[in-house]
């Protein structure tokens, strides 16, 4: 588990990257079946974690599913439908919890013999800021981790030992858990709209296309599952779209996931 020592030190590794607006630093190694290594800058976010069973980024029983790269958060949330639902809740209950997550991110990853690891460095900077920097300091960040790798051998080495592992689910299971049965018994739910902070009651069918939404399923998918066209779903998600105030699907999970979370 995530020590105070592995904090201290990695705290003090990412002091050059504060200039720059850096909120947080992440480094998850993950195993296979949801067991996964935490070793962050600051403890709170390890026990948020922790304690609220957060799902982890693209993973599945065999482990991290990414291949060896570097990512961009608006790209694995445009390419992904794991991301696009998990990627602006994290960041929603992330704020409920006092964690800042910043407005964009980068992720790094390098598979091991046994594992994968995936860097996560959190910027409050607005995109175009973010990728103004990333596009002129991209040594810089492949400097960085190696210099952590080197320097944090020996943390990185006992976060990895199994009795300081924890298990996390997956996104397939999270998605289990947010079913809340839907079927023919489905309630409506209630929500308190983000500007106008009054309830919004959605009708039954509004309901359950949004929980499935929140599966990461797309129009079509939720027209098989409910037996209805997609070209219905996306009158209801049009409906439910002008109810809440939302301009997107992608900004309706990250205005309401939070709550359709807490739900479950």
């Amino acid at each position: 588990m995530s020590s105070i020592t592995a904090t201290k030190f990695i705290k003090e590794i990412c002091k050059p990257l504060k200039g720059i607006s850096l909120t947080n630093f992440m480094h998850d190694i993950t195993f296979g079946k949801g067991q996964i290594s935490m070793l962050v800058s600051d403890v709170n976010v390890f026990q948020f974690y922790h304690h609220n069973r957060v799902p982890t980024l693209c993973t599945d029983e065999s482990g991290r599913t990414l291949d060896d790269g570097i990512y961009l958060n608006k790209t694995l949330e445009n390419s992904r439908r794991d991301c696009a639902v998990l990627m602006p809740l994290l960041v929603k209950i992330g704020r409920r919890f006092g964690q800042n997550y910043g407005k964009n991110s980068i992720h790094i990853v390098e598979r091991e013999n046994n594992c994968q690891h995936f860097y996560s460095l959190f910027f409050d900077l607005e995109e175009n800021d973010f990728l103004h920097w990333i596009l002129n300091n991209g040594n810089f960040l492949k400097d960085f981790i190696s210099n952590y790798n080197v320097e944090a051998k020996d943390i990185i080495l006992e976060a990895k030992a199994k009795e300081n592992r924890i298990i996390l689910p997956t996104f397939s299971s999270f998605a289990h858990s947010m079913k809340l049965d839907i079927d023919k018994n489905t309630t409506q739910i209630r929500l308190f709209h983000k500007h106008l902070h009054m309830p919004i009651h959605l009708s039954k069918q509004q309901s359950q296309c949004l929980l499935l939404l929140m599966q990461g399923k797309t129009a079509k998918m939720i027209g098989l599952e409910l037996q209805i066209s997609p070209r219905t779903v996306e009158h209801y998600f049009e409906k439910i779209r002008n109810q809440l105030g939302c301009t997107s699907n992608k900004d309706l999970i990250a205005s309401y996931g939070e709550q359709l979370y807490l739900l479950k």
